[in-house]
């Protein structure tokens, strides 16, 4: 039996990787070379881009695998593509209140204080499996 992707994103999680490597790694085989291409390309995007907070890294690649299948590179096809994009990113914020990390996780992670709570109280671990497996989900209605 093939393992559900959003299964295989969240074993990823688990393994060390951030949201957005985990996502996008999942979905990428079959447009990168290697999974290390797309784990190096959404290294800077975990925890709302690099512990700022903001979109969560699940949501952000899921609109690169989103580009990858469905991007544009003819002008006629942007409106299009951004309908898709905004159709994902509006879903998830109704699934989970909000697209920023900051709000998902109840904590400011910009901050040093907002980070080390964070941590210490396994915030990432606990709550961003369930952000991940909807971005997949989401995305699996949308591919």
């Amino acid at each position: 039996m093939e393992i559900k992707r959003s299964e295989q994103a969240k074993e990823t999680f688990a393994s060390g990787f951030n949201c957005a490597q985990s996502v996008l790694s999942t979905y990428g085989k079959e447009y990168f070379k290697n999974e290390a291409d797309a784990l190096r390309m959404a290294s800077g995007f975990g925890a709302g881009m690099s512990y700022r907070g903001e979109v969560c890294g699940a949501v952000t690649a899921a609109l690169m695998v989103l580009g990858l299948k469905h991007g544009f590179d003819k002008l006629e096809d942007k409106d299009a593509f951004i309908e898709k994009s905004r159709t994902l990113i509006e879903q998830f914020e109704k699934e989970n209140g909000s697209i920023l990390c900051r709000k998902l996780l109840c904590v400011d992670v910009n901050t040093p204080d907002g980070l080390a709570e964070a941590r210490e109280n396994g915030l990432f671990r606990k709550t961003c499996p369930r952000y991940i497996e909807s971005a997949c989900n989401l995305l699996e209605d949308t591919l």
